[in-house]
């Protein structure tokens, strides 16, 4: 279930002038949005170690910069009979 499915199953609870109070959403919705929320923050947590890595993003952009300039190896011109 994606995050605008989960939407879709939100309930607004209004008051008697229509002002919205509260919001309801069914016991399934609720243990997909858990799931959702948890897989975004091990999503974050796994770029915030990454980006940690000393001078990763240098050596990204160096690499994009090689294979725009043709310096690359194919892996099939690596390949070697065993």
């Amino acid at each position: 279930m994606n995050f605008s499915t989960l939407l879709q199953n939100v309930q607004f609870v209004t008051d008697a002038q229509g002002h919205t109070q509260a919001v309801q959403i069914d016991w399934h919705t609720w243990e997909a949005l858990m799931a959702y929320l948890e897989e975004v923050a091990i999503e974050e947590e796994a770029t915030e170690e990454l980006l940690a890595i000393p001078n990763l993003l240098e050596a990204i952009e160096q690499s994009k910069q090689r294979v725009k300039a043709g310096e690359f190896i194919r892996y099939q011109d690596l390949k070697r009979e065993v």
